[in-house]
């Protein structure tokens, strides 16, 4: 699960993935998210055209059609093994409306609530390039628009296991500009093409530290590498 997550837009980490996504005039957009949970705003990456432009998203994929607010059903990640269930809320996002949610860190955490123990992960040279799915909504009756995402998770990675053991973000390879391409194009619904991306790998040296809790994030222990 990815419950947490935070995008400092003035980080060398950010400069690095927005240079290497081809979107440095799209750096205004990013606004700073110094750590955000679910349902919060969040901003997303999509193609429009020829463009690939940032746009701010409710992390949580399925909305009330009539408040346009997070629905009841849990939806802020999106399980690999639901992306091509018919019957799934990621099925037709997975195959028209792909996006990426950068990330300078993700938080996780692990064992029982009361006893949990979180960690902070970040990469060592670029911001993390996450999967996502995101939905475009309009009320009817006010015309008033909104945009929703999800993550994308993955069985955890073995190094993931004990940050996590449930499961590991999907991590995109920023640096492969044709996988990046075809990610973000809608016009890619042979969606065997990704099949690759759904083995959890790492695309750069990642840094975990012991934190305190979520909102905080006071280190409570030496940082080791993944």
């Amino acid at each position: 699960m990815c419950g947490f997550f935070e995008f400092n837009n003035n980080s060398p980490l950010a400069d690095e993935l927005i240079e290497a996504l081809d979107i440095d005039e799209q750096t205004p957009m990013f606004r700073a998210n110094m750590g955000a949970g679910p349902a919060s705003s969040v901003d997303i990456i999509v193609q429009s055209g020829s463009d690939r432009i940032v746009v701010p998203a409710v992390w949580w994929l399925l909305l009330d059609p009539q408040t346009l607010k997070p629905s009841r059903y849990t939806s802020f990640n999106t399980r690999s093994d639901k992306l091509n269930v018919r019957s799934s809320a990621g099925f037709i996002p997975y195959r028209h409306n792909r996006c990426i949610i950068p990330a300078t860190a993700v938080i996780e955490g692990e064992g029982a609530k009361g006893s949990r123990r979180y960690h902070s992960i970040k990469p060592q040279h670029c911001a993390f390039a996450m999967g996502g799915l995101y939905r475009q909504w309009i009320n009817k009756v006010t015309g008033e628009q909104a945009t929703s995402c999800s993550v994308i998770t993955l069985p955890p990675h073995p190094k993931w296991q004990t940050i996590h053991s449930q499961s590991t973000p999907l991590f995109l390879p920023h640096a492969d500009k044709a996988i990046i391409q075809q990610w973000l194009d809608p016009d890619v619904t042979n969606v065997e093409v990704f099949n690759q991306l759904l083995t959890p790998s790492f695309h750069d040296q990642l840094i975990a530290t012991p934190i305190d809790r979520p909102s905080t994030r006071n280190p409570t222990g030496s940082t080791f590498q993944l």
